[in-house]
């Protein structure tokens, strides 16, 4: 039975398709390359609620990405490594040369920032005939669901994120002392929505501070493990050529699926720059 399609606000006329009842959703009759200040700030708050944005059928080039991308605030920038590279996009391509792919596991990306990721936007050009599909997991549930002595236990934790799934940190272009750690609440605030977030992910969280580490260890490794196990609140999306999908990173985790070799997926990333992670009790 589809699902009803409702206008993302009362004051812009943009309409979405849950995925999923509480998380993600498909937004349908828009070119982003003709959105209203309104409409982008619109659908930056539908991405704070919904989490996951997947939007199809979106022509564009590498430089009008990046212009749109600015549109959403300040970006992360990228050393430039071929002819004709943006700063502010990142390359994700794999094929039958690739021992690996980016985003691998589930994260939340570069958390060690002092002001980690919000909305990113990753838009394919060329998907292989099947697989390669993105696993997307919403934080909000993840916490919610947890016991209520749990989620006290938590609202109460740090945890230091440490670089090491940096980009620069695994691309050799620095290393882990050039990029400090940085403590984070184990649980935080969405400022546009005041919902609270699971915020520790296997890629970057090394250890909560006010535990030892073997007391951190098994806290972390049941996160995870309830993060990886949480079906319900879970959804996967099928990449098309010209789909565009926005994450925000303040309460999503993502996960790519690396099951297409020797086939081709490319595409280009623009991720905008948050703010200090907080927790309003």
């Amino acid at each position: 039975m589809p699902t009803e399609i409702k206008p993302i606000s009362e004051h812009v006329d943009l309409l979405h398709n849950a995925i999923s009842p509480r998380f993600g959703s498909e937004v349908q009759g828009i070119n982003l390359l003709d959105m209203t200040d309104d409409e982008v700030a619109a659908l930056k708050q539908l991405g704070a609620e919904r989490g996951v944005l997947v939007i199809r059928d979106q022509v564009m080039t590498m430089a009008q990405q990046a212009a749109f991308a600015h549109r959403l605030g300040e970006l992360t920038t990228y050393p430039v490594k071929q002819s004709g590279g943006l700063p502010e996009m990142l390359t994700i391509h794999a094929d039958e040369n690739s021992k690996h792919v980016a985003g691998e596991g589930w994260h939340t990306d570069i958390s060690s920032e002092p002001r980690p990721p919000a909305l990113s936007m990753l838009r394919m050009e060329i998907v292989p005939d099947s697989g390669g599909d993105t696993l997307f997991a919403d934080m909000y549930q993840a916490f919610a669901s947890l016991s209520a002595e749990m989620q006290l236990i938590l609202l109460r934790l740090t945890a230091r994120h440490d670089p090491t799934g940096h980009y620069l940190y695994l691309s050799g272009e620095k290393t882990l002392r050039e990029l400090p750690s940085q403590v984070h609440p184990v649980v935080r605030t969405h400022p546009l929505t005041g919902r609270k977030a699971l915020y520790v992910n296997s890629a970057f969280t090394g250890k909560i501070k006010q535990l030892s580490k073997p007391e951190s260890r098994a806290l972390l490794d049941m996160l995870y493990q309830h993060i990886s196990a949480g079906i319900s609140f879970q959804i996967r999306v099928r990449w098309q050529p010209h789909t565009v999908v926005f994450w925000d990173n303040r309460c999503v985790q993502h996960h790519a699926a690396w099951d297409y070799f020797p086939q081709v997926r490319h595409g280009y990333r623009a991720t905008a720059i948050g703010e200090v992670p907080y927790l309003e009790l």
